[in-house]
């Protein structure tokens, strides 16, 4: 498929299909509650940040350990909680569940919109850089995978927000690798800036952009860049800080990281082997959490090193499938090692892993293996783990012990094989193309 073609009488139809199948699909989970706790949490922000400002929002959880979220989720979700208010107080005096429903429906429309949009990039991207019916299977791949419709139409999660934006930061990379056009390296920068400021976990693609940032070699664009991302994000955070919340500041980047004291919270990774354990804990000397610190920082060192060389070498067909690779591989390697993590935290990768597999053959495993337990994690949680505390988690039944040993021992075999393969899977000319002996260029 040739630039231009997309949407040719041939595609047309097919690609009309699946995203009416994908919206039909997510607007019958959204009614349902998913997980009640999280998603009264939501709400409230909603409600919170329209009756008294979105400054208001610490509130919520004065007195608490728990942790705020970024301020671009915290606007969009007060923007989306300003449609149809009126309507909502109608339905709260005549008909409340009707009420409860609508408003279950109106929040998780944020997901569901950027769920589609993400399907759409994918389609038009895959269409410039492979044969049809790749791009067909790659949006199909996103748009219809269990865990992505879960996570954003059933439990109302917002992963697919920041999974967004982190795409284009990789496409504006892609773009600007092969045109070598420094506005594209800025555009990256001030794109991850409304990564971060949707959630905080985007900072595991922080990596990527520093070393392709060095490689690129303009010392004063790449400070440009790296100073319009922090303009961008201090603007973000101004509202909280013209009335000096601070305190929201130290929920969003200290408690985030620090609110979960055990390994393994609900993923399915290195920890999930075991019974769950406090992080401070140690073995071999060292805490369960600095010891996932070490591997981790590994396994920056490891693809930062060879996205540095691939970079270098500047082979503009090979681009897209090797950035997109190192970004799947940047979205995962946290989860596997860090402690405390959650599986929907690799939702970035889930994007990642379906576009390259689709320019790549070898990924398919990958894309498929990552996508089963993200499925199955989010149903482990949603249904089985109810109230529990997180230290019960992983004991109370030996079915659900066994689906976690059996998800956390797929997962590092994914990990494993994907570190050890990565050097020759960046090679350029490596690659088994998918549908055709070389990967056309956008």
């Amino acid at each position: 498929m040739h630039k231009g073609e997309m949407f040719s009488g041939g595609t047309t139809g097919p690609a009309l299909l699946l995203f009416g199948v994908a919206l039909f699909l997510r607007l019958f989970l959204a009614p349902y509650p998913g997980f009640p706790g999280d998603m009264a949490v939501n709400l409230a922000y909603v409600n919170q940040a329209n009756a008294h400002g979105v400054t208001s929002v610490p509130d919520l959880f004065a007195g608490t350990d728990s942790e705020m979220l970024p301020p671009l989720f915290v606007y969009q979700a007060a923007a989306v909680g300003r449609f149809a208010t009126g309507r909502l107080a109608a339905l709260r005096q005549q008909y409340p569940s009707v009420a409860d429903v609508w408003e279950r429906v109106r929040f998780k429309l944020l997901p569901i919109a950027y769920d589609m949009v993400t399907g759409l990039v994918i389609l038009l991207v895959l269409g410039n850089l492979a044969p049809a019916p790749w791009p067909l299977v790659g949006a199909a791949g996103y748009l219809l995978n269990p865990g992505v419709v879960i996570n954003s139409a059933y439990w109302g999660q917002f992963d697919s927000i920041h999974s967004f934006f982190l795409l284009l930061v990789v496409l504006c990379l892609c773009r600007g690798w092969r045109t070598t056009h420094d506005g594209w390296l800025i555009g990256a920068w001030l794109v991850f800036a409304l990564a971060v400021c949707a959630k905080l976990q985007s900072i595991v693609l922080l990596p990527v952009l520093f070393a392709v940032t060095i490689v690129h070699r303009k010392p004063a664009k790449a400070l440009i860049a790296m100073a319009g991302c922090g303009l961008a994000v201090t603007a973000l955070y101004s509202p909280f800080l013209l009335v000096h919340r601070w305190d929201y500041l130290e929920r969003v980047f200290v408690r985030s990281f620090t609110r979960y004291g055990n390994t393994c919270v609900n993923g399915f990774n290195l920890w999930g082997l075991w019974v769950v354990r406090p992080s401070a804990e140690r073995v071999l000397g060292l805490s369960y959490a600095h010891l996932g610190q070490l591997l981790y920082l590994g396994c920056v060192g490891w693809y930062c090193v060879w996205l540095a060389r691939a970079v270098s070498a500047r082979i503009g067909q090979e681009t897209s499938r090797q950035l997109l690779l190192v970004a799947a591989y940047a979205c995962v390697a946290p989860f596997m090692v860090l402690t405390g993590m959650h599986e929907r935290y690799i939702a970035p990768a889930i994007v990642f892993l379906v576009m390259a597999a689709c320019l790549d053959r070898r990924l398919w495993w990958l894309a498929v293996g990552f996508s089963v337990t993200y499925a199955l994690n989010l149903l482990y949680v949603l249904w089985k783990s109810g109230p529990a505390p997180p230290e019960e988690w992983a004991i109370r039944d030996a079915s659900k012990f066994a689906l976690r040993v059996f998800s956390s021992l797929l997962n590092i075999a994914l990990f494993g094989w994907l570190t050890v393969k990565l050097s020759a899977l960046l090679v350029p000319g490596s690659s088994e193309q998918v549908g055709s002996s070389s990967v056309p260029s956008a």
